[in-house]
């Protein structure tokens, strides 16, 4: 068996288990203990177990096991929207990722919408009781996951009643709002980046300010990050950028980095004391796993999601206090602010963010595909935004003139 860590496997008490989150326990998963010392059958059981999670999680059946619903039901219709979703990616060469997988809306609210209204004939369903669903979603999480399940549930609607399930415009839904919840708005700035990033490097997370800085510069998402390979980095005449598919979108990016994020990040590599493969996840933990004689081994490991937040969350503390609630996905809307107070165009930064910021999103796939020297001018804008920010007093506006930056302060930034 390989050496790679195991979703929900701890080590805790001098003991190795497989630990389920509250949201596992709401599907009947519970705690297995195993040994000490983790042999391959407890591995291929932990292994079995995630496989389970995953199933359960995304509202797909195990092999061999039939799900049914009554015919005509909300069950029934997701199953066949699902599957006609399937076929759909296949006939279009479309093959998701785990990540991509992952972030699927659809089994995500299908979780909170089976339970209630699975077995049920959408034709009865009423408006009261939509409300009430919706209005349960949102005390036991979130305004947020409200939102995405009743965005999923006027989807699937609409494909139920093209199957003949229901009217068009009899959905139950309809007769109640559904507000997006506010986006959020922090930023960190360029100055506290550095400090995080210092912090990090100075307590041994290595891993980590080498990824703080990269996402500082590139823009990309935590999760692209985490998936960043030495095979995707690329040098050109201004520096190193990494080529990469978006994880949540599949669209192309140019991830450039400064000359100070270069340098974290080649630093980093050269305290490896290994070479990492061409497929490998760069940015890895700090992690010391025990071993059966009782002592204990360095075995860096790559960031899982859950791992890069708690020790961010970690160096944030020890940086700002306990306080401070910004994340580092924070750090992609700074970068946006950045550009656009230096006079970046909302396409450029499209371009630099691989998302559809701008609103002509389809023109500028199909005529401006992702170009180096494109990205390259958000860098630019994002030093002159950069300096306005720094510069400006309490009554002015970022967008206002700045004044004249020599080369050499730019150089600073």
């Amino acid at each position: 068996m390989g050496a790679d860590k195991i979703r929900y496997l701890v080590f805790v008490q001098g003991k190795w288990r497989w630990r389920p989150t509250r949201a596992m326990k709401i599907h009947g998963f519970r705690l297995v203990t195993f040994g000490r010392v983790l042999t391959d059958a407890d591995r291929l059981r932990a292994l079995a177990l995630n496989t389970e999670w995953d199933r359960a999680r995304r509202g797909t059946p195990a092999p061999g096991v039939r799900v049914s619903y009554p015919a005509g039901s909300v069950g029934d219709g997701y199953r066949r929207a699902m599957a006609m979703r399937v076929e759909d990616r296949k006939a279009r060469a479309i093959v998701w990722t785990s990540e991509r997988a992952s972030r699927d809306d659809w089994p995500r609210a299908w979780r909170w919408i089976e339970p209630v209204f699975g077995d049920v004939d959408p034709r009865t369903i009423q408006p009261e009781e939509m409300q009430g669903f919706r209005r349960r979603v949102a005390e036991k999480v979130s305004e947020g996951e409200a939102f995405r399940t009743i965005k999923v549930w006027r989807a699937l609607w609409k494909k139920m009643a093209v199957m003949g399930y229901c009217a068009t415009g009899a959905d139950p839904s309809m007769a109640m709002p559904n507000t997006a919840p506010q986006p959020r708005g922090d930023v960190w700035t360029d100055r506290e980046v550095k400090q995080l990033v210092q912090r990090a490097w100075r307590l041994g997370y290595r891993g980590l300010a080498a990824c703080m800085a990269v996402a500082w510069d590139s823009q990309l998402s935590p999760v692209d990050l985490r998936t960043l390979t030495a095979a995707q980095r690329r040098q050109d005449g201004a520096g190193t950028y990494f080529a990469v598919e978006r994880a949540k979108t599949g669209r192309a990016a140019a991830a450039t980095l400064s000359r100070w994020s270069e340098a974290v990040l080649t630093a980093y590599l050269r305290g490896l004391g290994f070479d990492l493969l061409d497929n490998a996840a760069i940015f890895r933990t700090r992690h010391v796993e025990p071993t059966a004689a009782g002592g204990r081994r360095w075995l860096p490991r790559p960031y899982s999601k859950d791992k890069l937040g708690k020790d961010f969350a970690a160096i944030r503390a020890a940086v700002f206090g306990e306080g401070e609630n910004r994340q580092l996905a924070d750090m992609r809307r700074s970068g946006t602010v950045e550009a656009f107070a230096g006079g970046a165009s909302p396409g450029s930064v499209s371009a630099k963010m691989a998302n559809t910021l701008s609103a002509s999103t389809r023109l500028q796939k199909t005529y401006a595909p992702v170009h180096i020297a494109t990205v390259r001018q958000v860098d630019d804008a994002r030093e002159i935004g950069r300096a306005r920010i720094r510069e400006q007093k309490d009554t002015e506006s970022v967008t206002a003139p700045v004044k004249r930056v020599s080369r050499k302060t730019r150089h600073q930034l």
